[in-house]
Protein backbone atom coordinates (compact mmCIF):
# COMPACT_ATOMS: atom_id res chain seq x y z
CA UNK A 1 0.00 0.00 0.00
CA UNK A 2 1.35 3.61 -0.69
CA UNK A 3 -0.30 6.30 0.68
CA UNK A 4 -0.13 10.02 -0.48
CA UNK A 5 -2.30 10.77 3.09
CA UNK A 6 -2.70 10.33 6.56
CA UNK A 7 -6.26 9.47 7.84
CA UNK A 8 -6.81 7.72 4.07
CA UNK A 9 -4.03 5.54 4.65
CA UNK A 10 -5.35 4.31 7.82
CA UNK A 11 -8.90 4.02 6.48
CA UNK A 12 -7.83 1.70 3.59
CA UNK A 13 -5.26 0.14 6.90
CA UNK A 14 -8.24 -0.61 8.72
CA UNK A 15 -10.74 -1.69 6.31
CA UNK A 16 -8.65 -4.74 4.63
CA UNK A 17 -7.74 -5.74 8.22
CA UNK A 18 -11.22 -5.79 9.46
CA UNK A 19 -11.53 -8.00 5.88
CA UNK A 20 -8.96 -10.12 6.84
CA UNK A 21 -6.79 -9.19 4.13
CA UNK A 22 -2.65 -8.43 5.30
CA UNK A 23 -1.15 -5.44 4.09
CA UNK A 24 2.65 -5.60 4.27
CA UNK A 25 3.93 -2.49 3.64
CA UNK A 26 2.19 1.32 4.11
CA UNK A 27 4.46 4.20 2.98
CA UNK A 28 3.22 7.98 3.97
CA UNK A 29 4.26 10.12 1.18
CA UNK A 30 2.84 13.01 2.37
CA UNK A 31 -0.77 14.83 1.39
CA UNK A 32 0.98 16.90 -1.34
CA UNK A 33 3.10 14.27 -3.07
CA UNK A 34 0.82 14.04 -5.82
CA UNK A 35 0.14 17.89 -6.59
CA UNK A 36 2.00 19.06 -9.98
CA UNK A 37 4.81 21.31 -8.03
CA UNK A 38 5.74 18.08 -6.20
CA UNK A 39 5.10 15.76 -9.05
CA UNK A 40 5.12 12.36 -6.96
CA UNK A 41 8.63 12.47 -6.51
CA UNK A 42 8.06 9.82 -2.79
CA UNK A 43 5.40 7.97 -4.05
CA UNK A 44 7.45 7.39 -7.66
CA UNK A 45 9.97 5.66 -5.17
CA UNK A 46 7.53 3.97 -3.11
CA UNK A 47 5.76 2.51 -6.15
CA UNK A 48 8.80 1.25 -7.74
CA UNK A 49 9.67 -0.10 -3.89
CA UNK A 50 6.72 -2.41 -4.11
CA UNK A 51 6.92 -3.50 -7.51
CA UNK A 52 10.40 -4.76 -6.85
CA UNK A 53 8.81 -7.18 -3.91
CA UNK A 54 7.74 -10.33 -4.24
CA UNK A 55 5.67 -10.05 -1.68
CA UNK A 56 3.68 -7.60 -2.98
CA UNK A 57 0.39 -8.62 -4.83
CA UNK A 58 -1.51 -5.61 -5.10
CA UNK A 59 -0.34 -1.66 -4.92
CA UNK A 60 -3.00 0.54 -3.78
CA UNK A 61 -2.12 4.17 -4.38
CA UNK A 62 -4.38 6.61 -1.75
CA UNK A 63 -4.60 10.29 -2.85
CA UNK A 64 -6.22 12.98 -1.95
CA UNK A 65 -7.72 15.22 -5.81
CA UNK A 66 -4.31 14.60 -7.75
CA UNK A 67 -2.74 16.25 -10.68
CA UNK A 68 -4.02 13.84 -13.28
CA UNK A 69 -0.80 13.95 -15.08
CA UNK A 70 1.65 13.03 -12.19
CA UNK A 71 -1.06 10.23 -10.82
CA UNK A 72 -0.54 8.82 -13.85
CA UNK A 73 3.41 8.52 -13.93
CA UNK A 74 3.32 7.48 -10.39
CA UNK A 75 0.98 4.63 -11.63
CA UNK A 76 3.24 3.99 -14.31
CA UNK A 77 6.07 3.26 -11.93
CA UNK A 78 5.10 -0.31 -11.52
CA UNK A 79 6.57 -2.72 -14.07
CA UNK A 80 4.35 -5.78 -13.17
CA UNK A 81 2.24 -5.36 -9.80
CA UNK A 82 -0.94 -4.41 -10.51
CA UNK A 83 -2.24 -0.89 -9.32
CA UNK A 84 -5.73 0.42 -7.74
CA UNK A 85 -5.75 3.79 -7.46
CA UNK A 86 -8.03 5.48 -4.78
CA UNK A 87 -7.61 8.83 -5.97
CA UNK A 88 -10.26 10.76 -4.63
CA UNK A 89 -13.07 12.75 -7.03
CA UNK A 90 -11.12 11.28 -10.13
CA UNK A 91 -12.80 9.26 -12.77
CA UNK A 92 -12.31 7.94 -16.02
CA UNK A 93 -14.49 6.61 -18.65
CA UNK A 94 -13.84 3.06 -18.60
CA UNK A 95 -13.01 3.31 -14.80
CA UNK A 96 -9.14 3.01 -15.49
CA UNK A 97 -6.20 5.59 -15.19
CA UNK A 98 -2.70 4.80 -16.89
CA UNK A 99 -3.75 0.91 -16.63
CA UNK A 100 -4.95 1.16 -13.14
CA UNK A 101 -8.36 0.48 -11.42
CA UNK A 102 -9.41 3.58 -10.46
CA UNK A 103 -11.62 4.20 -7.14
CA UNK A 104 -13.08 7.32 -6.39
CA UNK A 105 -13.38 6.94 -2.56
CA UNK A 106 -11.12 5.13 -0.34
CA UNK A 107 -13.60 2.36 0.68
CA UNK A 108 -13.81 1.93 -3.61
CA UNK A 109 -10.09 1.30 -3.43
CA UNK A 110 -10.16 -1.21 -0.56
CA UNK A 111 -13.21 -2.98 -2.05
CA UNK A 112 -11.37 -3.55 -5.34
CA UNK A 113 -8.23 -4.66 -3.79
CA UNK A 114 -10.28 -6.95 -2.18
CA UNK A 115 -11.64 -8.32 -5.50
CA UNK A 116 -8.14 -8.99 -7.28
CA UNK A 117 -7.02 -10.92 -4.25
CA UNK A 118 -10.29 -12.85 -4.19
CA UNK A 119 -10.85 -12.43 -0.82
CA UNK A 120 -14.88 -11.37 0.26
CA UNK A 121 -15.09 -8.28 1.69
CA UNK A 122 -18.81 -7.05 3.29
CA UNK A 123 -21.57 -5.24 1.21
CA UNK A 124 -21.66 -1.83 2.67
CA UNK A 125 -23.75 -0.05 0.27
CA UNK A 126 -26.94 -1.69 1.12
CA UNK A 127 -30.36 0.08 2.27
CA UNK A 128 -30.43 1.75 5.15
CA UNK A 129 -30.85 -0.08 8.34
CA UNK A 130 -33.52 0.60 10.95
CA UNK A 131 -31.53 3.06 12.86
CA UNK A 132 -31.04 5.08 9.81
CA UNK A 133 -34.96 4.35 9.04
CA UNK A 134 -35.60 5.86 12.37
CA UNK A 135 -33.75 9.35 11.86
CA UNK A 136 -35.46 9.63 8.71
CA UNK A 137 -38.90 9.36 10.18
CA UNK A 138 -37.76 11.89 12.81
CA UNK A 139 -36.23 14.42 11.52
CA UNK A 140 -38.34 17.30 10.56
CA UNK A 141 -39.24 18.43 6.96
CA UNK A 142 -37.49 21.79 7.44
CA UNK A 143 -34.13 20.25 7.80
CA UNK A 144 -32.13 19.43 4.39
CA UNK A 145 -28.50 20.53 5.14
CA UNK A 146 -25.73 17.63 5.88
CA UNK A 147 -22.56 19.59 7.99
CA UNK A 148 -19.32 17.87 8.33
CA UNK A 149 -16.65 18.50 11.26
CA UNK A 150 -13.46 15.88 10.55
CA UNK A 151 -10.80 15.77 12.16
CA UNK A 152 -8.89 13.62 8.58
CA UNK A 153 -8.39 16.00 6.13
CA UNK A 154 -8.83 12.87 3.63
CA UNK A 155 -11.91 11.83 4.82
CA UNK A 156 -13.69 15.17 4.41
CA UNK A 157 -12.27 14.71 0.65
CA UNK A 158 -13.90 11.56 0.32
CA UNK A 159 -17.20 12.56 2.04
CA UNK A 160 -17.45 15.78 -0.16
CA UNK A 161 -17.41 13.60 -3.48
CA UNK A 162 -20.26 11.14 -2.11
CA UNK A 163 -22.22 13.98 -0.62
CA UNK A 164 -21.57 16.07 -4.07
CA UNK A 165 -22.85 13.01 -6.03
CA UNK A 166 -26.27 12.71 -3.92
CA UNK A 167 -26.74 16.14 -3.09
CA UNK A 168 -24.95 18.41 -5.71
CA UNK A 169 -22.79 20.81 -4.36
CA UNK A 170 -20.66 21.21 -1.05
CA UNK A 171 -18.87 23.80 0.09
CA UNK A 172 -15.45 23.17 2.31
CA UNK A 173 -12.62 25.21 3.20
CA UNK A 174 -10.63 22.36 1.39
CA UNK A 175 -13.46 22.54 -1.46
CA UNK A 176 -13.02 19.66 -4.54
CA UNK A 177 -13.21 22.55 -7.12
CA UNK A 178 -12.72 26.21 -7.36
CA UNK A 179 -16.08 28.22 -6.22
CA UNK A 180 -17.17 25.82 -3.35
CA UNK A 181 -15.19 27.50 -0.92
CA UNK A 182 -16.60 29.44 2.16
CA UNK A 183 -18.37 31.25 3.28
CA UNK A 184 -21.34 28.84 2.25
CA UNK A 185 -24.88 30.21 1.28
CA UNK A 186 -27.81 29.29 3.43
CA UNK A 187 -28.47 26.02 3.35
CA UNK A 188 -25.50 24.55 2.01
CA UNK A 189 -24.09 21.28 2.20
CA UNK A 190 -21.05 21.86 4.17
CA UNK A 191 -17.87 19.78 4.87
CA UNK A 192 -14.99 21.21 7.24
CA UNK A 193 -11.57 19.84 7.52
CA UNK A 194 -10.68 21.15 11.09
CA UNK A 195 -7.16 20.03 11.12
CA UNK A 196 -6.31 22.81 8.70
CA UNK A 197 -4.21 25.72 9.72
CA UNK A 198 -7.48 28.07 10.38
CA UNK A 199 -8.00 26.53 12.74
CA UNK A 200 -5.25 25.08 14.59
CA UNK A 201 -2.71 28.10 14.52
CA UNK A 202 -1.96 28.58 18.40
CA UNK A 203 -3.90 25.33 19.44
CA UNK A 204 -3.53 21.83 18.98
CA UNK A 205 -4.74 19.27 16.28
CA UNK A 206 -8.77 18.47 17.14
CA UNK A 207 -7.42 14.64 17.16
CA UNK A 208 -5.52 15.87 20.19
CA UNK A 209 -7.75 18.12 21.59
CA UNK A 210 -11.65 17.64 20.77
CA UNK A 211 -12.11 21.01 22.52
CA UNK A 212 -11.53 22.66 19.38
CA UNK A 213 -14.46 20.63 17.75
CA UNK A 214 -16.96 20.55 20.02
CA UNK A 215 -16.54 24.51 20.09
CA UNK A 216 -17.64 24.50 16.56
CA UNK A 217 -20.73 22.26 16.94
CA UNK A 218 -21.99 24.42 19.52
CA UNK A 219 -21.90 27.33 16.88
CA UNK A 220 -22.77 25.48 13.58
CA UNK A 221 -24.21 22.40 13.90
CA UNK A 222 -27.77 23.28 15.75
CA UNK A 223 -29.02 25.52 12.79
CA UNK A 224 -32.76 24.51 12.12
CA UNK A 225 -31.60 23.13 8.94
CA UNK A 226 -29.24 20.64 9.73
CA UNK A 227 -30.50 17.20 8.46
CA UNK A 228 -27.31 15.41 9.49
CA UNK A 229 -24.32 15.85 11.46
CA UNK A 230 -21.13 14.14 10.24
CA UNK A 231 -18.54 13.20 12.06
CA UNK A 232 -14.95 10.89 12.35
CA UNK A 233 -13.59 9.89 15.58
CA UNK A 234 -9.80 8.49 14.40
CA UNK A 235 -7.96 6.46 17.12
CA UNK A 236 -4.60 5.29 17.45
CA UNK A 237 -1.34 6.93 18.70
CA UNK A 238 -1.35 10.77 18.81
CA UNK A 239 -4.84 11.00 19.16
CA UNK A 240 -6.99 11.62 22.21
CA UNK A 241 -7.39 8.97 24.80
CA UNK A 242 -10.81 9.28 24.72
CA UNK A 243 -12.19 10.97 21.33
CA UNK A 244 -15.75 9.82 21.34
CA UNK A 245 -16.25 10.63 25.17
CA UNK A 246 -15.30 13.65 24.56
CA UNK A 247 -18.08 15.00 22.09
CA UNK A 248 -20.79 12.14 23.35
CA UNK A 249 -22.62 14.71 24.51
CA UNK A 250 -22.59 17.15 22.28
CA UNK A 251 -23.99 14.44 19.96
CA UNK A 252 -27.13 13.77 22.53
CA UNK A 253 -27.87 17.37 22.55
CA UNK A 254 -27.96 17.39 18.67
CA UNK A 255 -29.96 14.31 18.05
CA UNK A 256 -32.26 16.25 21.23
CA UNK A 257 -32.50 19.33 19.04
CA UNK A 258 -33.73 17.83 16.15
CA UNK A 259 -30.91 17.16 13.52
CA UNK A 260 -29.61 13.17 13.33
CA UNK A 261 -26.02 12.48 14.07
CA UNK A 262 -23.84 9.99 11.97
CA UNK A 263 -20.62 8.73 12.85
CA UNK A 264 -17.43 6.85 11.67
CA UNK A 265 -14.65 5.80 14.09
CA UNK A 266 -11.44 5.13 12.17
CA UNK A 267 -9.43 2.80 14.31
CA UNK A 268 -8.11 -0.84 14.88
CA UNK A 269 -9.08 -3.34 17.44
CA UNK A 270 -5.67 -3.33 19.14
CA UNK A 271 -5.53 0.66 19.09
CA UNK A 272 -5.32 2.22 22.95
CA UNK A 273 -8.67 3.84 23.12
CA UNK A 274 -11.07 0.88 22.04
CA UNK A 275 -12.93 0.34 18.79
CA UNK A 276 -16.09 -1.35 20.33
CA UNK A 277 -15.44 1.01 23.35
CA UNK A 278 -15.45 4.46 21.48
CA UNK A 279 -18.47 3.12 18.99
CA UNK A 280 -20.78 2.29 21.76
CA UNK A 281 -19.81 5.42 23.79
CA UNK A 282 -21.12 7.63 20.24
CA UNK A 283 -24.45 4.73 19.80
CA UNK A 284 -25.28 5.33 23.52
CA UNK A 285 -25.79 9.30 22.86
CA UNK A 286 -27.87 8.50 19.99
CA UNK A 287 -25.67 8.74 16.82
CA UNK A 288 -25.70 6.35 14.50
CA UNK A 289 -21.76 4.51 13.92
CA UNK A 290 -21.32 2.98 10.26
CA UNK A 291 -18.64 0.80 9.23
CA UNK A 292 -17.00 2.97 6.74
CA UNK A 293 -16.28 6.80 6.35
CA UNK A 294 -18.05 6.54 3.06
CA UNK A 295 -21.07 4.52 4.29
CA UNK A 296 -21.56 7.60 6.96
CA UNK A 297 -21.67 9.74 4.34
CA UNK A 298 -23.81 7.73 2.14
CA UNK A 299 -26.25 7.72 5.29
CA UNK A 300 -26.13 11.21 6.49
CA UNK A 301 -27.40 11.89 2.19
CA UNK A 302 -29.81 9.57 2.40
CA UNK A 303 -31.46 11.42 5.29
CA UNK A 304 -30.90 14.83 3.97
CA UNK A 305 -33.12 13.46 0.91
CA UNK A 306 -35.69 11.43 2.84
CA UNK A 307 -38.99 11.42 1.16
Amino acid sequence: VVAAAGTGAQEVMTLLDRWGIGVSQVIGVGGRDLSADVGGLMARDAVRALDADPGTEVILLVSKPPDEDVARTVIGASQGTPVVAACLGMSAPDGRLAGASLAATLEGGALRVAEILGQPAPDLSGSPGPETEAAIARVGAGRTAVRGFFTGGTLCYEAQVILTQALGPVYSNIPLRSGLGLPAPDGAHVCLDLGEEEYTKGRPHPMIDPAARREILRKQAFGTDVAAVLLDVVLGYGSHPDPAGEIAGTCADIVAAGAAVVCYVLGARADQQGLDRQRAKLAEAGAIVTESAAQAARTAAAIAVRP
